[in-house]
């Protein structure tokens, strides 16, 4: 019993080791290309440390992750390297656990959680590091079975991510001043009347204006099945709340999240200095959000919109958002 447990533990710390290798290498290809930056941040921050520095701690963590969950039997001197790594990016997780608690409680964001992402991060790497000092436990005359144990344990870790991104980045609420909100589209009703979601997201939206947050609102949406357009729905709802007519635009034509990104930056954007963008969703889908922004250079903040009452299809949505998510992460890196 105590060997099957610690075998299962091994697959499922080299499947770590192999999803947050190739999820860096493929973040750093995309960098190098220009079609996205920081891709650290989805798990760690070094901003701090200068490009070349930051890209080259990146790209031989990554490599020693793959190098070590690849291998059926690492050498001592790969499980030590390897080991002193995760340790080293366990620390600097810490370090953006103390920032992150020190930037909360001074009221800059507004988390739901009581503890951030990085907090688990700086966990899953020490306990990594103690499991790469270990000797390999797999039995050799079963590669295959292996192999296709720490595949699933990578798919595993894949569909895990993107969870964790919806659970603590989605529901963190970065509103500060910005030069304009955009508000995404989301189902009308065939009475004309918006669909508890984007009733959600039009409400949060409102609230930014009033707060003096942002100057003007980008409503965004396409023409629904039931006969409306939501972005026309969106800004009639927005004046009925007391927006000025003056300080909204209208995208009518937002009938994907990519598309509502391109038309708001177009509508904002004088081409000499990019706006400051806050991106009003609901959690589960601000970080595909996040990831539309980042292509085009903008590194938006986002504000989860308030869902006073459970949404019914909820599971649904996040069920879907997890290939979503990588369907977009990897258009970034590799598109």
């Amino acid at each position: 019993m105590r060997n099957r447990v610690v075998r299962t533990a091994t697959v499922a710390l080299r499947g770590l080791a192999l999803f947050l290798g190739a999820f860096t290498i493929v973040g750093l290809v995309g960098e190098v290309r220009g079609r996205t930056s920081d891709v650290s941040l989805w798990w760690i921050d070094l901003r701090d440390l200068p490009g070349i520095l930051r890209i080259a701690l990146l790209a031989s963590f990554a490599g020693l992750l793959v190098a070590w969950g690849i291998r059926a039997r690492p050498g001592v001197r790969l499980r030590r390297v390897t080991a002193l790594g995760c340790a080293m990016f366990a620390l600097l997780a810490l370090r953006d656990t103390a920032r992150f608690m020190a930037i909360s409680g001074s009221g800059f964001v507004h988390s739901t959680l009581p503890v951030p992402f990085s907090l688990f991060v700086a966990a899953f790497l020490g306990v990594l590091a103690i499991g790469t000092l270990r000797p390999p436990t797999f039995d050799g005359d079963r590669p295959a079975r292996t192999g296709l144990t720490i595949l699933a344990s990578v798919i595993a870790w894949g569909l895990l991510f993107p969870l964790a991104q919806m659970f603590f980045f989605g529901t963190t609420d970065y509103r500060r001043p910005a030069d304009a909100a955009v508000i995404f589209g989301a189902r009308v009703y065939a009475s004309g009347v918006p669909s508890p979601l984007l009733a959600d997201r039009i409400r949060t939206g409102v609230e930014l204006y009033r707060a003096g947050l942002v100057p003007t609102l980008v409503m965004s949406g396409g023409d629904g099945a039931d006969g409306f357009n939501e972005a026309l729905v969106m800004r009639d709802e927005a004046i009925a709340a007391g927006v000025s007519p003056a300080a909204i635009l209208v995208d009518p034509a937002g009938v994907t999240t990519e598309a509502t990104v391109a038309n708001a930056i177009a509508l904002l954007w004088d081409h000499s200095v990019p706006p400051s963008l806050i991106a009003v969703s609901q959690a589960y889908h601000l970080p595909r959000v996040q990831l539309s922004f980042a292509t085009a250079g903008i590194d938006v903040l986002t504000v989860p919109a308030a869902d006073p009452e459970p949404i019914g299809e909820m599971p649904q949505l996040v069920a879907r958002e997890v290939p979503a998510f990588w369907v977009y992460y990897l258009r970034v890196c590799l598109g």
